[in-house]
Parts: C-alpha cells; structure tokens; sequence
C-alpha cells in the first residue's frame, strides 16, 4: 500500500493484523510510525502492504517501549481480542487469557512519560464489551484508561454497522473506544461521525461476488460432503439461490436483503461461519478477494504474500474494516487538527 501523501500526525498500531486499521488511518490521513502484532502471517502480511513501516513481531506481554524502542505517537490503535467478549464465544471476558490482553494496553502506555504518550487511544473490539459481564467489563476498560492519564466514558463509543456507515453490503457490528489524553485535552472531544447517505449507496454484492467465472477447485464442496447437503437443502427452501448462505455449527442460515454475514477469522479453518454461495459451477465458498473487498480493501491491491490460505481467510476475518477505520480515523484527525 502506497504511504506517500499521508500527514504529518502519527499513529501506532498493536494487535495490526494485517491492517486493515492502518488502512484506515492512512487514509484519513496519518502516517503510520510502527505496527506490532504476535502472529507471523499478520506482521509478513503488514510488512508486505506497508514496506515502509518498521513491523514488530512480539507477543504484547513481551512487548515494552524500551526493547521495542517505541517512538512516542499522536494516536494508539488496537483491535484487541475480541472472542471472550463476543456473543458467539464463551463469554468470559477478562477471565479468558485473550481478554486479559487488554491490559497489555494501559501496561505499554504507562511505560511512556506523560507528555510523550499518545494524544488518543482509538480501540477496536465487539460491542458486548459495552454491555456484557453485567456491565463490569466495560467498567474495567474505563477504569484503565482513567489510571493511564485519560478521559474515557461510554459516551466516547461508537457501535457501528458496516453496513450503514459505509457502502460494503456486510452485515458486521462493532465497538470503537476514544479516550483523550487528560495532560493534552480538558475534556474527551470525540463525537461520533457525522451521518452520510453511504447505506443509500451500498453498492450491490453482485458487484463483488463474481458468479460469471469458475472459482478454484478448492472452493467447491464436493456432493458428497455432509456441508453440501446441508447447503443445498438451505437453498432449494431459501428466498432466493443468489442470497450468501453461512454455514452454523448445526444449521445453515441464509443471508438476506443482499448483504453478507459478519465474517470471521475461523472461516480459515473451514467448518462453521464460512460463507458459500451457489454459482453454475456448484457451491462455493466466497474466495479471499471477494472477502477482502467486503472488508474494504482494494481489490487491485496486492494484498498478500506467499501464505498459506487459510491464513489470508484468517486475517481477513480479524481484519478492521478499512472503510469504518477510515471514518473513525477522520474524526480523531479532526480533534488533533484542533478541529472539534
């Protein structure tokens, strides 16, 4: 991904996937100084999209300002792990060992001196981390984030739909958190964004899933799968054979009004939540460029390295939806510009 044209603010990436926040931000305009992520495809991945950008492959527990040698920016992002909050996972919250990474977060912030820590912490994650563990989750977040130097209350949230703050026709729900430095602002500024008419112009899911050309081998089920039969039973007494059908742990559900369902990281490792559709071919899975470009990446890009597949599904499910981090990144360009 080309960097040139990007301003002068600067932001830092945790958990980067393979960046689709980044995406984001540099198109709102910040320069991205670093990225720092666990997973190897993800910061190979990151590398490849951003050639400029200094990648750091470290676990966040292992991750500080001194080893890393961390350069002080204007904005911090984080799409941390969102499965222990989420609906469809086990509810634990910050007693799985992945909800317990957030606190990584405020650990890595207090390590830099108050007038060198970011001006706004923007984080990314489901929003049942709003609602969920009888409201104590979120209590936790905002209590962290107060301890760390910060202005942050749920009134600096944004719940948000792609599918009605931009033009993708994905149906994905999620939480972004602004808190505001208490040494740099006197109150959090944030607001959320201002309305547009993007839901009027979704653009058509024809326009992305390409059922006019035969898609890999790899990607059609065999009729003799179990998944196949279940699939085509859901078609054959669904609304519409031109509808995305997702297949559950036990069912299939269709997908309807032309969008398609949340995607997520698991759809690598086959099974449940991937996405199929029926072509003149068979039924297929949706392919990765059909994936990345409801996630909002460019479909002319090229996005990957050499990875394994399943990992490109993988990072596309976890990814940020570039569209709504470039929202997102405006408004908080907007506050540092002195704008709100």
């Amino acid at each position: 991904m080309k960097l040139e044209g990007q301003g002068k603010l600067t932001a830092g990436c945790l958990f980067c996937g393979m960046g689709g926040f980044a995406s984001g931000l540099a198109k709102a305009g910040f320069k991205i100084a670093w990225a720092s992520d666990s997973d190897r495809y993800a910061c190979k991945t990151f590398q490849h999209r951003f050639p400029g950008v200094r990648v750091i492959q470290e676990d966040i527990h292992a991750l500080t300002k001194q080893s890393a040698e961390l350069e002080s920016v204007d904005i911090l992002v984080a799409g941390f792990p969102c499965q222990s909050f989420s609906l469809a996972g086990n509810r634990l919250g910050f007693e799985d060992p992945r909800g317990k990474t957030f606190f990584e977060i405020p650990r890595l912030i207090k390590e830099f001196s108050m007038e060198l820590r970011p001006k706004l912490l923007l984080l990314e994650n489901v929003p049942n981390l709003l609602y969920g563990g009888k409201l104590e989750w979120f209590d936790k977040v905002r209590r962290e984030l107060r301890r760390a130097g910060y202005w942050f209350r749920s009134d600096s949230c944004w719940i948000v739909n792609v599918k009605e703050a931009t033009e993708l026709p994905q149906d994905r729900e999620r939480l972004f958190m602004v808190a505001a430095l208490r040494s740099h602002f006197t109150y959090n500024p944030f607001a959320l964004p201002k309305e547009d008419n993007a839901q009027n112009n979704r653009k058509s899911i024809d326009k992305i899933i390409d059922r006019s050309q035969q898609g890999t081998n790899e990607a059609y089920l065999s009729p003799e799968n179990r998944y196949y039969k279940m699939i085509e039973r859901a078609i054959s007494e669904g609304v519409s054979d031109q509808n995305v059908f997702q297949l559950r742990r036990s069912y299939v559900r269709e997908k309807r009004d032309g969008l398609c369902p949340t995607l997520t990281a698991n759809m690598g490792e086959g099974g449940h939540n991937v996405p199929f559709i029926k072509d003149s071919w068979g039924i297929r899975k949706l392919s990765v460029n059909e994936v990345a470009q409801l996630q909002g990446f460019n479909s002319k890009e090229n996005i990957f390295p050499e990875i394994p597949e399943k990992e490109q599904y993988k990072l596309l499910g976890n990814a940020v939806c570039v569209n709504l981090a470039q929202r997102v990144g405006e408004a908080c360009q907007e506050i540092l510009n002195g704008g709100h």
